[in-house]
Order: structure tokens, then sequence, then C-alpha cells
């Protein structure tokens, strides 16, 4: 828990010093699970910090450290009136079921830990559940389930934001509390320059702030309104004209309280606009020949068999089975290899006698009329000289028991016909247009997770059929119509934008379903977007969503998400809280006056990990036609801005990596220096960040050091771990480290020699440290680089014996070896050797991801070629995206 502390001269922040690590983690785990009127269901945005994190780092960013001396005397009794002696009755207590055990005392320290105000200040923050203290105790035989892991008491616990818990308003009002005596009674300011997809500046404004949240990508910044300003500027309670039932009587209008305007008026006009959307295309989904509704329909694209004599067309399916939970069913293929035609039919359970598809998995796809094999490069061939094209292979309904499917009837055949015939506007705008304009420079790597065009699949209107273009369109022209009638109905012209926003932003979650590069999920039976990763990648089968059906991805149950956000932010984060300021720009420039904000709070984008501007381009596009008129700044160029973005993605310059990593550092060296600029004294920068690579550290470290700061204390927190484990697993597979900055006081030069141990002797303690929070892997070696940073931070510059100077590749080369050699201990080997010997202390023979080997083999030999050293070696075995260590 232990961190370090500064050399202002004042009292450090409780970040600089202390956090319980592995509470906070263990509740960040189990948020990516949270579906519940959680942020993440308002609009896709991608790597979003989790909201305990988030939560946590603000508020210790925020405290002071109340044993430390220099803590202010009325901070120090808050502390021990709130947290000890004067304990709200509502926290007294705790409930499992039915049953309510008494707690009086429920920020006392864990049993060996000293009493002070600091560790109470921190079980305040999380704290582990009775449960998980016996489990670990050895006292209890199963661990506790993931909401039970900590203590309901915990301020980063997601029930603390319930508007429904008494405990939670508790808990936020000490919060607030704490943090208003921290500042003297002043709402402090926290600003986030890099704020996505809102979860700081949220989390900033339910502590009782005033968050200002910037970020450069117009569908970002329409998220953060939706988010953190809209929800708690107009979510009040308010009457509305409402039909009800009464008693001898039909249903009548009646002026009713409503406990929050902003969730009833979206919901209204949303079902305003689906009306309408149903009467116009309804027909386009027609049931089938037993009645029952059409839900969704699975298609396949085709491609031409290689084989000259053949030339019939392959429908690509990754698996015949279309449902793998209860009674098995997959598709039959009948094919009538004379006519090179085929049709599909419907198997079920012990009928089932084939389930492989035609397209193997990083292979060719298998002719079903010759068994000749078409390789990957024919099919995008044949893709980009439009000869693709695609096939219904059965169709998704409803039934008494849930789902079933049904072989395609001519109906279906004649109704997507007749959308085809409908004349619509198809998005032009190109995906990628470095890569995909006329004009693009040939052969320009593209270094995004965006693949469709690849197939010949150029511009984002291609990602729709026709049926699904109508559908959006037609979705399109209602809203439109629904905006004309709230000029009359709504007033109010800020809160007409507000509805007009959340109505477009719903539009974006029904395309984000309603596209051809959805997946069908057999396990789950439900429509898979596909920006479940950072990418758009090509789906050989796809589903189409009848968006007028109630089900997985349809619009109702897009709408029904999205309103429980908006309910639960206004309520959570209460009417007396000041609305947040969110702006659109570059984080480099602001239009803020100097020293502004009391802390900055920011995840700055990941080298060239997430192409934001691309994948967003998806959405803009829709958002654009929809909503553009409502807000003409956000939308002033054909597609998102991207000449200013702080990402290293190489397409954008030539396919120049050395180009593409000189602007990231510009830009973010830039932004480092406004966020100084922008804080008050004594100045404190939270950085997160999560990448593993050096090259992605050294340019955040460069940056750092060249805006004037420095790494003070380091934590690394885990995002997406085992659920069940109180020391947090053997292995995680995300970490975030979070890394507290003062301005840089730099001394002389210090030799490589001297910089070398000292690195050695915190690294080796860091490492054990964080060892005992249970970080493994590559995780555990990248969460080594704060804790060496502040090391070499602190000298102007680190010189070999001849006068070279080190730079921080090298530096950081020596803080992984540092980890290797404290893994390893006593044993000492030649590299690979001591590679072997660290891996299994680090995983045993379990599978990993094949960048956390990667990461790890490279400690060991020279960087650019240590994993195909180990392979070669026959140290690994690599299937995929996975590894595993030779036993």
């Amino acid at each position: 828990m232990i961190g370090t502390t500064n050399d202002t001269g004042v009292c450090p922040r409780l970040i600089e010093v202390a956090l319980p690590i592995r509470e906070i983690s263990a509740e960040s785990v189990r948020d990516k699970n949270i579906h519940h009127a959680h942020i993440s269901h308002l609009h896709i945005w991608w790597a979003r910090r989790p909201l305990p994190a988030s939560r946590a780092v603000v508020f210790a960013s925020l405290v002071p450290d109340p044993d430390h001396p220099q803590c202010p005397a009325d901070f120090r009794r808050a502390v021990g009136r709130l947290l000890k002696t004067h304990v709200p009755t509502a926290l007294k207590h705790y409930r499992r079921g039915r049953e309510i055990h008494r707690d009086e005392d429920p920020y006392r320290p864990y049993e060996g830990i000293p009493d002070t105000l600091r560790h109470r200040l921190l079980m305040f923050i999380a704290k582990w559940s009775p449960e998980s203290l016996a489990f670990d105790a050895g006292k209890r035989e199963t661990p506790a389930p993931p909401k039970q892991l900590l203590d309901d008491r915990s301020l980063v616990k997601w029930e603390v934001s319930d508007p429904g818990s008494p405990q939670g308003l508790a808990v936020l009002r000490i919060a607030r509390e704490l943090v208003g005596v921290a500042h003297s009674g002043d709402v402090p300011t926290v600003l986030d320059p890099f704020a996505g997809g809102g979860a700081i500046p949220l989390e900033a404004g339910r502590l009782g702030c005033q968050a200002i949240g910037n970020d450069y990508n117009p569908v970002a910044h329409l998220i953060l309104r939706a988010t953190c300003e809209f929800p708690q500027e107009y979510g009040k309670p308010g009457k509305r004209k409402v039909l009800v039932e009464e008693f001898g009587r039909s249903r009548v209008e009646r002026d009713v309280l409503v406990p929050n305007v902003l969730v009833h008026d979206i919901e209204k006009w949303a079902n305003w606009v689906l009306e309408r959307v149903r009467q116009r295309i309804k027909h386009l989904y027609p049931a089938g020949k037993d009645g029952r509704p059409t839900l969704a329909y699975l298609w396949a694209r085709t491609t031409p068999c290689s084989n000259p004599s053949c030339q019939g067309q392959i429908p690509l399916l990754r698996s015949l089975v279309v449902s793998s939970r209860g009674t098995k069913v997959a598709l039959t293929l009948n094919v009538d290899k004379q006519n090179t035609e085929i049709s599909f039919g419907i198997a079920k359970g012990k009928a089932i006698k084939k389930t492989r598809g035609t397209k193997r998995v990083r292979g060719p796809a298998v002719c079903p009329y010759c068994d000749q094999p078409t390789s990957e490069a024919e099919i995008r061939a044949a893709g980009r000289a439009g000869h693709m094209s695609e096939q219904m292979v059965c169709v998704v309904v409803e039934d008494t028991a849930g789902k079933d499917f049904r072989p395609v009837e001519d109906d279906d055949l004649a109704a997507f016909r007749e959308a085809s015939a409908l004349g619509v506007e198809r998005p032009q705008e190109l995906i990628l247009p470095e890569v995909n304009s006329d004009d693009a420079m040939e052969g320009v790597s593209n270094s995004t997770g965006i693949r469709v065009h690849l197939y010949g699949m150029k511009t984002w209107g291609s990602l729709f059929n026709q049926r699904q273009l109508v559908a959006m369109q037609t979705f399109v022209a209602s809203l439109h119509q629904a905006l004309q009638a709230m000029e009359k109905a709504v007033p109010d012209t800020g809160y007409r934008l507000a509805l007009g926003l959340y109505l477009g932003l719903w539009l974006d979650r029904i395309a984000s379903f309603a596209a051809n590069v959805c997946r069908w999920a057999p396990a789950s039976r439900i429509i898979k977007t596909p920006f479940g990763g950072q990418a758009v990648p090509m789906i050989w089968d796809y589903a189409e969503v009848n968006p007028l059906a109630d089900s997985s991805g349809t619009a109702s149950t897009q709408l029904r998400y999205m309103l429980k956000v908006v309910e639960h932010e206004r309520v959570a984060n209460g009417s007396n809280i000041a609305v947040p300021t969110v702006l659109l720009g570059n984080a480099s420039s602001l239009p803020l006056g100097s020293g502004i904000a009391n802390c900055v709070v920011t995840d700055p984008p990941y080298d060239d990990a997430i192409a934001y501007g691309d994948l967003s381009d998806f959405f803009y596009v829709w958002l654009k036609r929809s909503v553009g008129p409502l807000f003409p700044e956000a939308f002033a160029t054909p597609l998102t801005p991207k000449a200013d973005e702080a990402t290293s993605l190489k397409h954008r310059h030539d396919g120049c990596e050395e180009r593409a990593r000189t602007h990231y550092r510009r830009l973010l060296t830039a932004s480092f220096g406004e966020a100084l600029r922008l804080v008050e004294e004594p100045q404190l920068v939270i950085v997160m960040f999560a990448h593993q690579s050096t090259d992605a550290w050294t340019a955040l470290i460069s940056a750092l050091f060249e805006a004037g700061l420095s790494p003070d204390a380091t934590w690394p927190i885990a995002t997406e771990m085992p659920k069940t484990a109180l020391a947090l697993g053997t292995a995680s597979l995300e970490t975030s480290v979070t890394v507290a900055c003062r301005p840089r006081i730099v001394g002389s030069a210090a030799s490589f020699k001297l910089v070398r141990s000292e690195i050695v002797e915190v690294v080796g303690r860091s490492l054990k440290r964080f060892w005992s929070y249970g970080f493994r892997g590559a995780d555990l070696i990248v969460a080594c680089y704060g804790p060496a940073v502040g090391v070499f931070g602190k000298y102007e510059r680190v010189e070999k014996a001849d006068g070279t100077v080190v730079g921080i590749p090298e530096l950081l080369d020596v803080a992984k070896e540092a980890a290797r050699d404290a893994i390893a201990g006593e044993f000492r080997g030649d590299n690979l050797s001591t590679v072997y010997y660290v891996w299994a202390n680090l995983y045993g023979a379990a599978e990993q991801a094949w960048d956390d080997a990667r990461l790890v083999v490279q400690i060991g030999g020279d960087q650019d070629h240590a994993m195909e050293v180990a392979r070669g070696h026959g140290m690994f075995v690599v299937d995929g995206s996975k590894c595993a260590c030779r036993s």
C-alpha cells in the first residue's frame, strides 16, 4: 500500500503515499461485468477506465495524507470524526439477504494493522468484506462471490453509486465532506484533458468536485455531454402529461409527477420515433409461415471458387452450429452440384451430422462443390474485384421457449428484394482515407484493427446490407421529424438539444447492432457488436437484427439500457452537484486560465494501441446525419479530425513509424505542459497508462520529462483478473499503471553505475510489493517501470564512464533485467535458462497471451528476435495468439 513522499515541502496527497491496490483492483475487475446502468451502455467508447479505479484515484488525489505531520488539523479531525467516532448510523451494519449484521466500527483497519487515520482513510476507500477475510484466513471454504469481495461501505463499490442505496448516499456524503474540508470548504476543480468515455470527470462530479472534461474527438465530446453534463443538469423530478388508468374509465391524460423528466422525455420521443419507423418498414421483417415473429436473419458471405472449372459460390461459414445452448442446433447444407446451388436446412440434437463450416480459421475456404481450397488472398482479391456476395442461411424467430431457428422462406427473400429496390443513401465516407482514397500512397501500412477494406469494403456505407440501410435511414428521417415536433413541444432550446443528442446516440447504438459485421454468438444466442475489441474485423457469417423486435440488439433494448444509465447518473451525483464543464478541443491548448484546476487526472491515448478517430468514424457518419445540425461545431469536418489526435498511427504519416512516434511524443509533451500550466500549486498531475511496449513507455516518460514533470508515486491497478481470488489470482491480463507526477526537480548528472544500482534496489523492493498484491507476468514487470523512472528522473542525465548519455529505453531495460533477477532469485544461468525459470515462476504451464510472452522473453535477449530464438529452442508451444511453456 505504501508509495513515496514528495519533495515539495507540503503535506503529500494520499495518492503519493498509499492506496489499497488489491482491493481497488478487485472491484475494477468486477466493473467489467456490471451491465445494469453502467455508463458503457450509454454508448461505445474504447478503453474506458474502470469506475472504481477512477473514483479511488480522484479521491486520493484530492485529500492529504492524514498521518503526515503537515496535514491540516481540520482534515485530521474530520477523518477521525467521520470514520471512527461519529460514523453515520446507516453505515453501522451490512446486509446479507434478509439478515442484518451489526458492525459499529466499519472502517477499523485489518487485524495487525495500526489504527491510524491514514489506515482508516484507506479502509474507507476500499476494504475486504468479512467473507473475503474469512476465506483468506482459512475460516471459509469458498471464496466470496465478486459482489461480496469488498465491504459494502467501501467508497469504490458499484453499489455506492446506486440511487436507491441509503448506505451509498451516506458513503458519498462522507467523501464529499472530506474533499470539502481538504480544500477549506471550496469546491475543488478536477481537469481531465483526455476525457474519452467520461469515467474520470463523472467520478470527480460524484465526489462533489467541479469537473472539466475535454476530448479532441467529436464523438467522445458528445458522449461526455450525455454522460457528465445533461443527466446532472436536466435529470430532475417534474410534472408531465401521462395517460393513466382510472377506475371505471378508459385511460385519461393527467399531470403526473415523474421522478426524472429527462428519462421520461427521452423514452417518450424515442418511442415516437420507433412507432413511425415501425409503420414504414415493419413489413420488411415478415413472420414465417408458422406465424412466429422474426428476430434476426443469419447470412453468409459468398466468394467464387478458385477452381476455374467450378466457379461455384462458396458460402463462408465459420461453423454450421447456430446454437450450442441447450439442444444444439446446426445448419445443414443441401448441395446441388449440377446447378452449383446450395440451400440450407435446420438440424437439432442427434440429427446433426456435421458442424464444421466451410471457412477454416486462419485458412482457406473449402468449396462444397469440388472440395477445392480457396486461399485468403484469393478471397480478398475477389472482394476487391466486387465478386463477393451474400446468402441468407436461416432465420432466428421468437418462440415460447425463447429463440428458435427456421429455414429461409420465399417471403424472407421477397422482403429483402423489396428493401433492395428502395432508393436510400449509402454513406460514401471512406474507411481509413489515408489507405483507401484514390490518391493514397501505394502500400501504406495500416496500423489499426480495421481490416474490412482488404475485402473491398472501403466506405462506411458498405458495412450495411440494403435492408439495414433502409432501416437506418428511416430512423434518421423519423428522428428529424421528431426534432421538428419538439420545436413546438419543447420550448427550452438547451433541453431540446439534450433530448436530440440522446436520440442520436440511440441511433448509434442501433447502428452498432445493425451492421453486416455483427457476429452471431451460438453459445449465448445473441448478436454481438463488432466493437467488442478495438477493431472492425471481417465477419464471414453475420447476423442482421430485426430492429423492431424486442430482443438483444434491437432498438427497444438499446433504449432501455440507455435510460437506466441516465437515471442512475442523475440521482447518483445529486442535484446539488456542480454540472461538469465539457470541452471539445486539443489537450495541448485549452481555453482555460492558468491554475484553474486543483489537480489533473487523465488517461491519455496509449501510443498506437487504439485508432480512436478511425473507429469512431463509424458513429460519426450517423451522428452527422441524425443530429449534425444541432451540434455544428462537432461536425465541421467530413470525418472525425485526426491531425492533432495524440496517437502513434503510422498510416497517418505515409507509413513512417518514426514520424508517427515523433507526432505522438510532441502532442503528449505539449498536453502535459498544458496540464502543468492549468493546475494550481503545488502542482499534481495524475496519469493512467496501460501499455506494455518499451516504445510507448519511452514516449510517455520523455513527454513527462520534457513537460517538466516526474513520477512521484506509481500504482498498478488490475482491470481483468480472476474474479474470486482475494489475492487477485496468479496472472493478470490487463493492468493500468497510475503515475502521480510533480514538477521535475533535477540534480546534476549521475553515473550509469550509480543509477543502475539504485534501480536494482528500488525495483527489487517494488517487485516484492507488487507480487504480494497478486500481479504476475508482463503486468508485474511493467509495474516496475514507474519506480525505476522515479530513480533516473531525479537526474538531469545519466552518463556512462566514457561520457555517453544513457537513453530512457536502456534505463527501462535495466528495470526489466532487475525485475527478472528479482524473480529468479538465486538462480543463475544463461539468458534462455533464466527466461525459462522466470516464466515457470510466473505462469507455470498455463497458457498466456502472446504479447505477455514476448515481453517476458525479451528480458533475456535481443528484443527484436528474442521470441523467435525461444521458439527455435523449443521453449514454447504457440497456438494463434496464445502460447505456453513446454513442460
